[in-house]
């Protein structure tokens, strides 16, 4: 698969943090994350530069000459986390009359920051989750005394046609279905040798995260079919990491100066 510097420089990170069986293993340096950049083609300085610019903005934090997603990144993966306990039903959340253009404009920043999706000018609407994180985050903002919250265990299915639309979520299983045909025929590709499979776990890794982390989006449960595929996605995802951990773990073994 064709990659970035950007995301090469995250690929390692990324898979570390996302397989238990690396978890134990240092760290990538660079050196070893050279030897990606030369399979993709990304030149030694271009790089450097993916690096400093991560590590710039939080996605990735350096520790003595090693490489581990920062906090940026690790916000993302708590984000994810949270969705992955959605609770059945919805949020609604009202923001009250007289509220002014410039914290109308903040308040809207934080609901599509968490997700939600607008029903009408004041009431919008996202996903149930173990954790509330939506009335922590307005109030940190100085925003919790102008937002109403209502937790609701269920809408009718007229609007849960209409919320499915709002988030677009045929086309997200549809985009979800071809993003895993193509990165399993990737991944299997017959006559693989252990050193390539494995290096092919690494250069996909930022394409996984994108995609079930970065782009998944925070509809509530309710709107999620039994065919909706991303818990199969993630099934496969992790049984393949699972079988490869033995190459994994020889590939970051790798001797790093």
């Amino acid at each position: 698969m064709p990659m970035s510097a950007s995301e090469v420089a995250h690929a390692m990170p990324v898979l570390q943090w996302a397989h238990p069986g690396l978890k134990r293993e240092p760290a990538p340096n660079l050196a070893l994350m050279r030897r990606l950049a030369r399979r993709c083609g990304i030149s030694d300085g271009a790089l450097r530069t993916a690096l400093s610019r991560a590590c710039a903005v939080g996605a990735l934090e350096a520790d003595e000459g090693r490489y581990r997603l920062g906090p940026l990144a690790q916000e993302e993966a708590a984000s994810a986390r949270a969705l992955r306990r959605r609770l059945p039903g919805y949020v609604l959340v009202v923001v009250s009359e007289g509220v002014g253009a410039g914290q109308l404009s903040q308040i809207r920043e934080v609901f599509q920051r968490f997700g939600f999706r607008p029903l009408q000018r004041s009431v919008w609407i996202g996903a149930r989750t173990a954790d509330d994180r939506l009335g922590p985050a307005l109030a940190s903002a100085g925003l919790g005394r102008l937002v109403l919250i209502f937790p609701s265990d269920e809408v009718d299915a007229a609007t849960r046609k209409r919320l499915a639309e709002a988030w677009d979520l045929p086309a997200r299983a549809a985009s979800l279905g071809d993003f895993h045909m193509r990165l399993f025929a990737y991944l299997t590709e017959p006559g693989l040798g252990p050193r390539e499979a494995a290096w092919r776990c690494v250069e996909t890794a930022p394409a996984w995260y994108r995609t079930v982390v970065r782009d998944e989006p925070p509809f509530p449960l309710g709107l999620c079919g039994p065919d909706y595929p991303l818990a199969a996605l993630n099934a496969d995802w992790s049984r393949h990491l699972e079988r490869m951990s033995p190459a994994l773990a020889d590939l970051w073994a790798e001797r790093q100066p």
